[in-house]
């Protein structure tokens, strides 16, 4: 059967007709035996070549309990008439199957087995046309603003674009153009003469295309020129519109004309792109173009219910046509979608996600999933904000000066760029040059992955370490540093402790005007994943403060803190408060008993010390315990203590796993966190993008310099990683998803945190997989759209694999996982169906961020989530709603996708 369902209910004989369209395939597919169906308004004919009986039971399958028992008729629901249907014996064979037009009324009863796709152009311009389901979204000015794009390309190449006004009901273009621009033709002029051309085809375009060329726009020189072919001349002609583009499409040889005839003016006026403004809804004044395969279409929407739902059948039915097309073809078919109008309060809305999914679910079948590739949009998205002054353009030339400043004109630009129209490749690299820097990448991100064991002095200059020197610079430090696992913490606490005095990390954050002339550097705690050389740096540190601080002093505490910390959790009445303080108390061999003293002592000294505690999660390994959660919130609060000294001259710098800080502090933890928020070692896209380059300039690839990591835009850093892994995952010019945002999607967690660790890991894993599938396909770039790919599961199973051994939690859950049937382990997914119950374990791994929970549908048990950085090394697959789901998640909880 058909995927489209059945009327409801039979009203009238056109109900009947359409039962047997969407059985038939709008007569395209018969049962075997039947040779044609014909529906009047007074009775259907069903004309077969087989066996009555088998006829019969077809139509009782199709029309239940309302066809008589005879099979002679259809009952209808209004007033019981019957609806006569005559079986016809024949001998004649099944009728020749009619080419289905491309035309809502007949592509709704279709399928992708019957579709027909006209020959790929091979000359003329690209056509390009905007369609919504709803008016008022914004369609024509997303229109002007790509056309806008277009013409904002290099001056070395002419631009010319036509650009045609399709909407016979409601125009747009057509009321901005002023009286000396106005053709003496028309779209709709256009659609009679090509269906009833006077003398030829050609002659009409020629015609069409001369009158064009007396009214065209030059937009700030000859080079750029635009022809605008408006939809009517006036309003009383679009009041009688006796021929219009359904007309042209149901052309027995060729149902694609229309295209071919825009294509064919567009090349009379040699004109690079040829915009199409539709209209909107399901009309079939804008079908034939919509469903043209070699027509770029870009979808204009809110979020709104109604043009989301309206949007939603559009997309399935342009979905089930183009689905049998080759797989190249169909990369290039894939729809644009505009999400327009949008407000920081909507992105951050139920509707916003909620419009995404929907989106994304409508343009794939419940069983297209892609487990290898689950953070290519299925959709290409687009998003604009929404901008007042763009409501009340008055013409042509104001809209393409306006529309160059507005939000959607970044998303244009890039896009015109891909289109190679005017822009220049960028420069190939051969085979051997890209596996040397392929093995440059691989050699440096091995020794980087596990940064905290490195005792090299280099180091990214990220805001949150801007931050602390810049507020820190004239007194010492007293903050906590709050950071996921593997946002740097370990090695930022081994950076300082390298430099070993406050003085000298200033200096090396670029701060020159500063009021401190020490700040010894003691380690406090370690962590246990320090060794070797990195402990030979910690222990140095803890030396040089005491020699410091105590001339002639040579003995070191070491590790005594931590033997502290072990031997008072054995005591469960351990007043916290006093152990911290005696503790720091009993590092130094100067006579104090309260913080206060200590503090006497280095300001009589002209001394001071600047703690730095590391490795939390080490010591107290379970945090959930009541005894060590007192521990942690005492040591989450010295920074109190030491705020209130006179003359500060002790300082502190205290890393600490988030998920730490909510186990300690329920009260008031979001003032806590705010409190520190400038310290946070998070990794943003921004800085994302900077530590990608970063590595490059280290590992002497693509041409980076390091020392500009964080001095280069947002947009020169994208410029320049292009020649790292492309501008997309695939041709410029593709629907493909944008590499630098597909890397991202792909490692941060559903909250879009990022670990710096996962990127370098990534990294590795991409350019090992380069070296071994490099082609020549991909000149431009240095990693390969596969091989990125195909790093991601290799990444997730080796993050896996290393963050069980560290986090208990995990360890625990990985270990239920392992009795866990295939067919249960699919996001998203249900906590009994996992081994999840355990609130306190599950607690714990939200936080983490490795499940996350949809809590906008609560009502519904499998509403659990794993980000793709998790999901490959813990076994899980991706069920049918995952894919679209974890997208629009991504996109509301970032506020949209960056880059």
């Amino acid at each position: 059967m058909n995927t489209m369902s059945l009327p409801k209910r039979l009203l009238t004989w056109l109900d009947v007709e359409r039962s047997f369209k969407t059985e038939t395939s709008n007569f395209t597919h018969f049962e075997k035996g039947i040779t044609s169906i014909h529906c009047y308004f007074d009775g259907a004919e069903v004309e077969f070549n087989s066996d009555e009986a088998t006829v019969t039971d077809w139509l009782h399958m199709i029309f239940g309990r309302t066809l008589t028992c005879d099979g002679k008729a259809v009952t209808l629901d209004i007033g019981a008439q019957p609806y006569p249907i005559e079986l016809v014996k024949t001998e004649s064979a099944t009728l020749p199957i009619t080419r289905p037009y491309p035309l809502w009324r007949e592509q709704v009863y279709l399928n992708s087995v019957t579709s027909e796709f006209p020959e790929v152009n091979a000359d003329g311009p690209d056509l390009v046309t905007f369609h919504s389901f709803k008016g008022g979204v914004g369609r024509t000015t997303s229109l002007m603003t790509y056309a806008s794009a277009i013409l904002g390309q290099s001056e070395k190449k002419p631009v010319r674009l036509l650009l045609i006004d399709a909407d016979l009901e409601a125009p747009g273009i057509s009321f901005w153009l002023d009286p000396t621009n106005k053709p003496t033709v028309s779209f709709l002029r256009l659609v009679e003469a090509l269906h009833y051309p006077p003398l030829s085809v050609d002659s009409t375009l020629d015609y069409f295309a001369g009158e064009l060329r007396k009214t065209s726009l030059n937009i700030d020189s000859a080079n750029r020129e635009i022809f605008v072919l408006p939809a009517a001349l006036d309003v009383a002609e679009i009041m009688d519109m006796p021929v219009q583009p359904e007309h042209i499409a149901r052309n027995l040889s060729n149902p694609w004309l229309l295209s071919d005839h825009l294509r064919a003016l567009g090349r009379r006026l040699e004109v690079n792109l040829v915009f199409v403004d539709l209209r909107a809804g399901l009309s079939e004044l804008a079908s034939p173009l919509l469903f043209d395969p070699r027509v770029e279409h870009f979808f204009v929407t809110t979020v709104a219910h109604q043009s989301i739902t309206g949007m939603v059948e559009i997309l399935k039915r342009l979905y089930a046509f183009q689905k049998s097309l080759p797989d190249e073809r169909r990369s290039r078919a894939k729809p644009s979608i505009i999400l327009n109008l949008l407000t920081p309060e909507l992105k951050q809305s139920p509707d916003y996600a909620e419009a995404v999914q929907r989106l994304n679910v409508a343009y794939q079948s419940a069983d297209d999933e892609s487990d290898e590739d689950a953070m290519s949009p299925v959709l290409d998205w687009i998003e604009s904000d929404f901008e007042p002054r763009l409501m009340s353009l008055r013409s042509v030339k104001q809209a393409l000066d306006y529309l160059r400043t507005s939000s959607l004109y970044h998303s244009a630009a890039s896009w015109a760029k891909s289109r190679n129209a005017v822009s220049e490749p960028l420069p190939k690299i051969n085979a051997r040059e890209s596996n040397t820097e392929s093995n440059k990448l691989f050699n440096l991100c091995e020794r980087l992955q596990f940064a905290e064991k490195s005792t090299s002095g280099d180091m990214l200059i990220t805001d949150p370490l801007r931050n602390l020197a810049k507020h820190y610079g004239n007194e010492l430090p007293n903050v906590i540093s709050v950071g996921a696992k593997g946002a740097g913490k370990t090695f930022t606490f081994l950076q300082l402790c390298k430099t070993q005095s406050w003085e000298s990390f200033l200096q090396k954050m670029g701060v020159t005007h500063q009021a401190i002339s020490d700040g010894m550097i003691f380690p406090l705690l370690a962590s246990s994943n320090v060794d070797g050389d990195s402990r030979n740096v910690v222990d140095e540190a803890r030396k040089v403060c005491i020699n410091s601080l105590f001339p002639g002093e040579t003995s070191s505490p070491g590790g005594a803190a931590a033997m502290a910390i072990k031997s008072a959790l054995l005591d469960h009445q351990t007043d916290w408060d006093v152990f911290w303080v005696s503790t720091l108390l009993g590092l130094f061999p100067a006579e104090a008993s309260s913080l206060s003293d200590l503090n006497s002592w280095l300001v009589n000294n002209n001394r001071s010390v600047v703690f730095v505690v590391d490795g939390i999660e080490d010591v107290f390994d379970t945090p959930d315990d009541e005894n060590q959660k007192r521990a942690i919130k005492s040591l989450l609060l010295l920074p109190n203590q030491l705020g209130e000294l006179d003359q500060r001259r002790i300082g502190l710098v205290c890393f600490v796993r988030a998920d730490y800080v909510q186990l300690a502090l329920r009260q008031n933890i979001a003032q806590y966190l705010a409190r520190f928020q400038a310290f946070r070692l998070e990794w943003t896209p921004e800085a994302f993008l900077r530590l990608t380059y970063w590595i490059c300039g280290k590992a002497e690839i693509i041409g980076a310099d390091a020392e500009q990591a964080d001095r280069l835009t947002t947009e020169q850093l994208l410029a320049q990683l292009e020649k790292l892994w492309g501008k997309k995952m695939g041709r410029d010019d593709s629907k493909e998803a944008y590499t630098a945002r597909w890397v991202f999607a792909a490692l941060c967690d559903l909250n879009g945190r990022l670990q710096a660790r996962d990127l370098v890991r990534f990294l590795r894993f991409s350019a090992k997989q380069t070296v071994s599938v490099r082609t020549a396909a991909w000149p431009d770039r240095v990693l390969a759209p596969d091989a990125i790919r195909k790093s991601l599961p290799e990444c997730s199973v080796e993050k896996v694999s290393e963050a069980a051994s560290e986090i208990k939690a995990l360890f625990l859950w990985r270990e239920r996982l392992a009795q866990v049937d295939a067919d249960n382990r699919k996001v998203p997914f249900g906590l009994e169906a996992v081994g999840l119950s355990d609130t306190t374990l599950l607690s714990v791994l939200r936080d983490l961020g490795i499940v996350y929970e949809d809590t906008e549908r609560l009502d519904n048990p499998a509403r659990f989530y794993l980000p793709e950085v998790y999901r490959a090394g813990l076994g899980f697959s991706l069920a049918g709603a995952g894919r679209p789901r974890i997208q629009a998640l991504l996109k509301r909880n970032l506020g949209g996708m960056p880059f």
